[in-house]
């Protein structure tokens, strides 16, 4: 009998990963400025990971006879846990926030850790199948990269069979890789309308070749081609003769060329003539769930069961729809679920949610305050209410529930995210920085994070750290928070007077959004900056007929005809824009250079002198009052001789030194940020 003795040899090589002694591996994880290095031992990662022995065999070794491996792409947090693994074979998940243990999962994957990969997606699967559901699109996402996570590739088939639209009807749909639609289509429990799986894979295939005419009625036989290219895979995998006669003719007659000639013959067949007998292939009618739900037969003792069942279908229905965007519909589901089950503290918090998403904010309190009466140690639903008293400017109340959730789970993104952005919304941007860099350290991707960061070091005036975040937000994922991201690279750009690339990225805002209010006056001011007057006017103009009333764009259009002579007409926006804002120092400034310039002495020292006491120890004014009063000295005198070179000289230089100032002014007055 063999005598195993694991136990001493797991301590036995943790105490050799603590001391690193006669190492000669350097693993550099994370990205600057936090990365650690962990030094270990080539001989155990080759034979533990074949990801790091393939790895090695292709570094060589330094000056000090060491291989140096970068692993940016991990967390620090993640590898620790890894290469503990890795050395004595031990590891535990109880007390680790799920979004790590599925950062985990997906770096196992990478170093090929078999028996790591299995263990972490039982976990999952058994104790935290609620946030799969709440991070469904992560997940999938994730799963089907490879074909490695097939417990994880399961859980998404039941979801996609239930409820197919979280997928066909999401933002997603058209980038869907071909493998998912494949492994959907596949699903012979897919809870849809044939006619419409085939209306959704017809289009996923149009979106693949952004090249066709719009109208089919103008494709060549070289579109129908390339379409039926891009489906291949998918074609074989509709069941054609369960598709009703009217989508037949309505839906996939204009498309038959992509069909193979036999099958389409068949088809036409089988509806004209249903005895005959065909060649193709028929792939079997998909099971209808709810079909086969309703012709169980049950007694009284199982009714209590299948409304719980109920009650959890509905809320797990709801929260898809949540997840898509679909608030309305979610709350449809989520509420016949209450009504089943009134006390069920994560649908109450899920609703609650949702009415925060539909920016219901009593509402939402109403139902996350019950939750929390079940449940009070919630780090969810907390998280949710912090949200929620934060979007109603309650901070004092968001901080308190932000900082219970995060004593209750100390290392989770969102409430980290969440408190980030109180701290910002409150000015208190230092405090911000650190919850929200603690956040991406947990979630490197996390695009909102990185979006709200990137605000902050611009308000900071670190412009080029705001630069990389905004720039990392924008290769995350594509979708509406991009607006706002490149909003935002425009306005940073702008800091640093690099005007061309800030209103190249204003322009691909104002393409998507034509009547953005902020992105038009951002891009007026900046057109006004740099002599493009006619350009500035057009956005100006646009933006003041969607709201005459606009401060910022009066300011800055009346600046821009300023610049361009019209001072009749700059005159008439700086006064309306003094009617909201009778104090804006700006505006009094900008109006006391358009006196001067039209020769009214008098009224532009009194708005200057105004400006200043408004503003006394803002250092721009006093500068512009100081250079504005030399040259008003000047002009003072030289109103006698009006029509010598004297007084056109002295206007020219006063005009060049006031558009130097606009230029160099506070860029916070001119921008909507």
């Amino acid at each position: 009998m063999t005598t195993k003795f694991f136990e001493k040899l797991s301590i036995n090589l943790n105490e050799l990963l603590k001391t690193s002694e006669d190492y000669n591996v350097i693993i550099e994880v994370g990205q600057a400025p936090n990365i650690q290095a962990f030094k270990l031992h080539s001989i155990i990662l080759s034979f533990r990971s074949l990801y790091f022995k393939d790895k090695l065999r292709t570094i060589t070794y330094n000056n000090n006879n060491v291989k140096i491996i970068k692993q940016a792409n991990i967390s620090i947090e993640v590898f620790e846990i890894i290469i503990k693994y890795i050395y004595d074979g031990t590891i535990s998940l109880e007390n680790i926030n799920t979004s790590v243990v599925f950062e985990l999962l997906i770096a196992s994957n990478e170093f090929g850790l078999e028996e790591l990969i299995n263990h972490i997606q039982l976990f999952l699967l058994e104790n935290n199948t609620s946030w799969l559901r709440l991070n469904f699109s992560r997940v999938y996402q994730a799963s089907f990269k490879d074909n490695n996570l097939k417990d994880l590739q399961q859980f998404c088939a039941n979801i996609f069979a239930k409820h197919p639209k979280i997928i066909f009807d999401s933002d997603e749909f058209f980038n869907l890789p071909e493998n998912v639609l494949v492994f959907i289509l596949k699903l012979d429990n897919l809870q849809m309308n044939e006619g419409k799986i085939w209306d959704y894979t017809l289009k996923w295939g149009i979106a693949q070749n952004p090249s066709l005419p719009s109208n089919s009625n103008h494709w060549s036989d070289e579109h129908f081609l390339a379409l039926k290219s891009s489906l291949q895979n998918c074609l074989p995998l509709i069941r054609y003769f369960q598709i009703s006669g009217e989508d037949i003719v309505e839906k996939v007659q204009p498309y038959h060329k992509i069909l193979e000639p036999t099958l389409w013959t068949d088809i036409m067949l089988k509806f004209m003539a249903p005895s005959k007998a065909i060649t193709s292939c028929v792939l079997p009618p998909r099971i209808n769930l709810s079909t086969t739900l309703l012709s169980w037969d049950v007694d009284n003792t199982d009714i209590s069961e299948i409304e719980s069942n109920n009650a959890t279908e509905l809320a797990n229905s709801g929260n898809t729809y949540r997840i898509m965007g679909k608030y309305e519909e979610s709350l449809i589901d989520l509420t016949k679920s209450l009504i089943i089950e009134p006390n069920n503290a994560i649908t109450l918090a899920i609703r609650g949610e949702t009415y925060r998403m539909m920016k219901k904010h009593e509402k939402s309190l109403a139902d996350l305050n019950k939750s929390l009466e079940i449940e009070p140690n919630n780090a969810f639903t907390l998280s949710t209410r912090g949200a929620t008293y934060l979007d109603m400017k309650k901070y004092e109340e968001s901080l308190a529930d932000l900082k219970k959730s995060l004593e209750i789970r100390p290392k989770n993104a969102w409430p980290l995210t969440i408190r980030g952005n109180a701290y910002y919304m409150m000015g208190q941007y230092e405090e911000a920085l650190v919850d929200l860099t603690e956040s991406l350290n947990i979630e490197p991707n996390n695009e909102y994070a990185l979006h709200k960061r990137g605000i902050i070091y611009r308000k900071m005036n670190r412009y080029k750290e705001s630069l990389l975040d905004l720039n990392n937000a924008m290769g995350i994922n594509q979708n509406q928070n991009s607006l706002y991201t490149l909003g935002e690279l425009g306005i940073t750009y702008c800091m640093l007077n690099l005007f061309e690339d800030s209103i190249t990225n204003l322009n691909k805002v104002l393409e998507i959004e034509p009547n953005d209010v902020e992105t038009l006056n951002n891009r007026g001011a900046i057109y006004s900056m740099i002599n493009k007057y006619e350009e500035s006017l057009i956005d100006l103009d646009k933006l003041l007929k969607i709201n005459l009333n606009n401060t910022f764009a009066l300011n800055n259009r009346g600046v821009t005809y300023c610049m361009m002579g019209r001072y009749e007409e700059s005159l008439a926006d700086l006064n309306n824009s003094l009617k909201f804002k009778p104090n804006d120092a700006l505006v009094l400034r900008n109006r006391g250079a358009t006196y001067c310039l039209m020769g009214k002495i008098t009224e532009s020292l009194v708005d200057f002198h105004k400006s200043k006491e408004i503003k006394p120890s803002d250092i721009t004014t006093l500068k512009n009052y100081e250079a504005a009063h030399y040259n008003f000295t000047r002009l003072n005198k030289s109103l006698e001789i009006k029509q010598s070179n004297e007084w056109e000289m002295v206007v020219g230089e006063f005009k060049c030194a006031w558009c130097i100032l606009f230029r160099t002014d506070n860029l916070d007055h001119l921008l909507m940020i």
